[in-house]
Formats: C-alpha cells, structure tokens, sequence
C-alpha cells in the first residue's frame, strides 16, 4: 500500500506530531521514553487487541523527513515508513508506504481476503490522521 497527501503544514511540524505519538506508545507499553536520537534500532514488544503481541523496531528516524518502523507478530511483518517532503516554508507531501509479508499459505490467503475488505477502511483512518495534525497546526 502506498498513500500520498499534500497538506499545508510544515514537515517539522507533522514529523514531531508523528513522532510523539511513537513516543507515547513506548512509554505507555514499557514504562520508558528513549530520545529521538535513539529511535534507530530501538526496540519493544507491544500488546495489541486480544493479547497479541508484536515487537516494534524502529528502522530509520532522520527527522523531519523520515520515520520508518518494522512490526513483526507470529502472523504477519509490517514495514511501515513515512516520508515528509517538503514543498515549500508551509506545504509538505506525505508519502506513507507499508509492506506487509504473511508467514505461511493460508495466512497470506487470509490476508489478501482481509486487505481487499478493510484495505480503504484503513485508509481512511490515516487520511484522518493526518487531517487531524493540519487542523491542529491550523488552530
């Protein structure tokens, strides 16, 4: 999957917004907040919905134009990455890539299914995401 969005707010801004919220994820699941210097290969294992576990890796932060993250659980792998391009002082492109690889037949089946079902519902969710950071930007 791959989405881009043009908004009008500055990269650093959305960076730090997007940043922060990576942030308070690590602090809410270990009880730590590293520094942004030391995102690159950091680590941890976060509970999802329903006792699921995955470890997050950050892959690369080199801010404010990239933030990238590999979410690994026993079914699936995730990379994820954010690109902030900066158009001018006030506009910024949102390039959001994500990778998902299946372990095994079935699960890559089950996958395709659940993908093509819920593919714009999570979509959407982003676009609002990043709808909500240029609002906030805007007052």
């Amino acid at each position: 999957m791959q989405m881009i969005k043009t908004i009008d707010v500055p990269r650093e801004f959305i960076f730090e917004k997007i940043i922060e919220s990576g942030l308070y994820d690590i602090e809410k699941q270990t009880g730590k907040r590293p520094k942004v210097m030391n995102l690159k290969g950091f680590s941890y294992v976060k509970t999802f919905r329903k006792n699921q576990k995955g470890t997050i890796k950050f892959d690369e932060v080199a801010g404010p134009s990239v933030y990238a993250f590999t979410t690994s659980t026993q079914r699936n792998t995730f990379h994820t990455r954010w690109e902030f391009h900066k158009i001018d002082d006030r506009t910024t492109d949102v390039v959001i890539t994500e990778e998902q690889l299946s372990n095994g037949f079935f699960q890559k089946l089950n996958d395709l299914l659940v993908n093509f079902v819920l593919g714009r519902f999570k979509k959407r969710q982003i676009i609002a995401m990043i709808d909500t950071i240029q609002k906030a930007y805007h007052g």
